[in-house]
């Protein structure tokens, strides 16, 4: 071997000696002796648990994930309940505190938010608190996504344990009414709307999807419905623009409604969460304003852009930020969903000229339209006490669902005339390119004038040739 191999051959083992270090020794190469630093417990205890579930099969995931998604919002309620009553209990009977209050409180609350009316000593409450049931489902939609297989047997259990516990939580609470059946179905009912679309979509987000059958539709089916999503989302966030608006400018309303109130720092704080399960409630009211109809709030109560007329409210902060404005550049406010409506067609149009399958995306957007529309302002729809506010609370349905889809298609008309008449023009103009050429010359004026002189000259010219003889 050569010297200078071999001295590189002694320096690479001597520094693997060196990088070793002795055995059994903090910063030798057998880490058996080092001491670690303990990691996050969060971390631990998630990996722990992990661990724990990865050698049992996939249909656990399932039921884990609709068992968390219903009790999780439940029991958060319940929290807030008892945090008011530790707060302020009030008066007190013989046994202390009366906690069972509070689970009476967050079941009759948890089962609102799945469509079931709550009676009280005010009077019947069935305006549902949307913020607790999207809460359900953004919840569902996280935990099957961390739990959940790509399979329909745990998509089908996650919707069934869901509906389960909502239906045992039901039974218990609703036993001893006369409509408790019904009820009980009705709340069941709302589960599985609310776990179905929720689980699936947590399933889609962690392990994708693909279905054979929707791979076979045509493309502009699936142009048409994100068409209509797309119009319905954008509608929303400039519902909740306007609704934020509106709740800047009454904020001194809603701050004399809080103060009025007289809740301590715990009960401001619930207080605070509670109106925050109906904010989308309010969010969908705007868009019913949007639309030109606007909506009620108790009977002979009108918010719309162009009048509005008051009635007396119920103490709630949050009834501070409706509109009290009327007239002016704010009945230009239906535009604002047909300017949606048109953006969104311009944005998800196909390059080219235009044909039948535009128009039947257009179709399917609006199908998804009103569908949404029917959904959405159903549940922003109920009583929230007695007296004048046992009804017309919310928006009227069908006038404002057919303004919002009547908005909707004029918006993807006037994109879709702005695009014929385009094309038109366009052919127009190419027709007139290939007419040019073939006609140019007998169309021009001087070059018909000059013709007849030019034939002159060249007669002249021939008579003077003269042939030799």
């Amino acid at each position: 071997m050569p010297a200078f191999a071999r001295n590189r051959a002694l320096d690479d083992s001597w520094g693997a000696v060196m990088r070793a270090g002795p055995p059994n020794r903090p910063g030798s190469g057998d880490h058996r002796g080092m001491s670690r630093l303990p990691s996050h417990p969060v971390r631990t205890a998630a990996k722990a648990v992990k661990g724990w579930f990865a050698g049992y099969p996939g249909w656990v995931g399932g039921v884990l994930t609709g068992l968390q998604g219903a009790l999780g919002p439940y029991i958060a309620v319940t929290i807030l309940a008892l945090a008011v009553i530790a707060a302020d209990p009030g008066p007190t009977t013989i046994d202390g505190i009366p906690w069972g209050s509070a689970f009476t409180v967050a079941t009759t609350v948890f089962l609102m938010a799945h469509g079931v009316p709550a009676i009280t000593s005010i009077g019947t409450i069935t305006l549902l608190p949307l913020g607790l049931t999207l809460l359900s489902g953004i919840t569902t939609a996280a935990l099957a996504r961390r739990f959940a297989t790509r399979s329909w047997m745990s998509w089908g259990l996650a919707v069934a344990s869901y509906v389960a516990v909502v239906g045992v939580i039901a039974s218990v609470a609703l036993s001893g009414r006369p409509d408790g059946g019904s009820l009980i179905v009705r709340a069941c009912t709302v589960a599985a709307l609310v776990a179905g679309p929720a689980a699936a979509l947590g399933i889609w987000r962690a392990h994708g999807a693909t279905f054979s059958w929707a791979e076979q539709l045509p493309a502009w089916v699936w142009s048409g419905a994100r068409r209509g999503a797309a119009t319905v989302a954008w509608s929303l966030a400039a519902a909740a623009v306007a609704a934020a608006t509106f709740a800047v400018l009454g904020r001194d309303a809603i701050a004399a409604s809080a103060t009025a109130l007289g809740v301590d720092g715990v009960g401001g704080l619930v207080l605070a969460i509670g109106e925050l399960a109906y904010a989308p409630t309010l969010v969908v009211w705007m868009l019913s304003w949007f639309t030109g109809f606007g909506f009620s709030v108790g009977t002979g109560s009108s918010y719309a852009p162009e009048a509005v007329a008051t009635g007396a409210l119920p103490q709630v902060p949050l009834l501070g930020a409706l509109p009290v404005d009327a007239g002016g550049f704010l009945v230009w406010a239906p535009v604002a969903l047909l300017a949606i409506a048109a953006v969104v067609r311009v944005l998800s149009r196909r390059r080219g000229a235009l044909t039948w399958d535009e128009a039947k995306a257009d179709a399917i957007a609006l199908a998804v339209v009103a569908v949404s529309a029917v959904a959405l302002l159903a549940f922003a729809t109920g009583a929230i006490g007695p007296g004048r506010l046992s009804e017309s609370v919310g928006p009227a349905l069908v006038p404002a669902a057919t303004a919002w889809c009547g908005l909707v298609l004029a918006g993807y008309l006037l994109v879709t005339g702005v695009i014929a008449a385009r094309d038109g023009v366009s052919r127009w103009r190419a027709g007139r390119a290939d007419v040019a050429p073939t006609g140019s010359k007998a169309s021009d004026p001087k070059a018909s004038a000059a013709q007849p002189h030019a034939d002159e000259k060249a007669a002249d010219a021939s008579a003077a040739v003269t042939t030799p003889s």
